[in-house]
């Protein structure tokens, strides 16, 4: 599934060329679905796309659709009831027994960028944020909302792009979120008057601490940021051109005292940190650090013996830090096999990813229940 961090930039290179594009969003998924409530895609005017919304079955027809929509000018809603075996009205003989609403919406330049800015806002903060979206207008009366209005709650923070109408329909839309944010992917939708409006939680971006700048430390970034985290690469040293042309899409930071780290880098109880500077006293460093921090996970690369030998030195000092040791991940990375670099990042990230959404890492096969909860 293509991150939310794709389609912003997708929406901002869009807008940088002045090019108006469609986008299409699930707003609404009843029974099963490839993604959630908020799987998105954009669509070019030459047919091209970004993201997905399904495994690939509905994409071209969508495509169809979208240029309908970039020529008219004005967003709907496209529906897709795959509960009938046969999935006769189209033809695609998905067979995913689900009913899935898509919200198409014509983008030229300047809401792309208002758009791709509330998306990037949501990502940013601490906490998850609620996207409100009008999908279905009962009437043309005057003052009334359009089809693609949205409003973005954040904490006590709301800020909105296109038709509201009046304040009143914003309000109502605004003045609950308890209910949309424990619903978590599988989204709601609440008639509200005459118009019909689907809501979203974002969920932050996952803030991940690489410390340590070595080899290894290219395919644990690239990983990340292809799932569209934040992530941070700390170095002793200072930070060069170099660090950029190595982790593109990271933000490299200078370190030059590995105990001070929170001075350098965001910790919150959100964070994801590695520990693979290769060096035993700067790793201790870092470990008490972190897990002075609070942060929710803190990863260790090397054999068990020398972790060890690093709490024992910690313990020695009567740190105080050694009280969050449950948040300690060591040796780092769930059992998968494999070998090498790229196959070891990818247990490290599997583990973080698991780790920060409260799951054990099993067979998906084993799994009882609903595979996509309020996660």
């Amino acid at each position: 599934m293509t991150t939310h961090r794709a389609i912003v930039n997708g929406l901002n290179r869009a807008a940088a060329d002045g090019e108006s594009v469609v986008l299409a969003t699930v707003v609404r998924v009843t029974g099963s679905s490839y993604g959630g409530v908020g799987a998105r895609m954009l669509v070019h005017g030459d047919g091209s796309t970004v993201g997905l919304v399904s495994g690939g079955c509905l994409e071209s027809d969508l495509a169809e659709h979208a240029r309908r929509v970039h020529e008219g000018g004005r967003a709907e809603v496209v529906r897709y009831d795959t509960r009938d075996d046969d999935d006769a009205p189209w033809g695609l003989g998905l067979g995913c027994n689900g009913l899935i609403d898509v919200l198409l919406e014509p983008l030229p330049p300047a809401r792309a960028t208002y758009l791709a800015k509330l998306l990037d806002r949501a990502l940013a903060a601490d906490t998850p944020s609620v996207l409100a979206t009008v999908i279905q207008a009962r009437g043309e009366v005057h003052g009334s909302p359009s089809v693609g209005a949205h409003a973005l709650i954040t904490g006590n923070r709301i800020e909105k792009t296109g038709g509201w109408g009046t304040d009143i329909t914003l309000a109502k839309a605004t003045a609950d979120t308890g209910e949309v944010l424990a619903a978590g992917r599988r989204g709601l939708v609440r008639e509200i008057g005459l118009v019909d409006v689907a809501y979203e939680v974002v969920m932050p971006a996952v803030p991940l601490v690489i410390c340590g700048s070595g080899p290894d430390v290219i395919p644990i970034a690239r990983f990340a940021c292809d799932l569209g985290w934040n992530v941070t690469v700390v170095d002793h040293r200072a930070v060069t051109d170099s660090h950029s042309n190595r982790f593109p899409g990271t933000c490299a930071v200078e370190c030059s005292e590995a105990a001070k780290l929170g001075e350098s880098v965001k910790m919150t109880d959100r964070t994801a940190a590695v520990v693979m500077s290769h060096n035993l006293g700067r790793d201790t460093d870092y470990v008490a650090a972190l897990l002075d921090g609070g942060i929710a996970y803190v990863g260790v690369l090397g054999p068990r013996g020398r972790t060890e030998r690093m709490l024992a030195d910690l313990a020695a000092r009567g740190s105080e830090p050694l009280k969050n040791a449950d948040k300690l991940f060591a040796p780092v990375g769930m059992d998968l096999g494999g070998e090498g670099p790229d196959a070891i990042a990818l247990a490290v990230i599997a583990e973080i990813s698991a780790v920060l959404s409260g799951r054990a890492g099993g067979h998906l096969r084993d799994r009882r229940g609903p595979l996509h909860g309020r996660d």
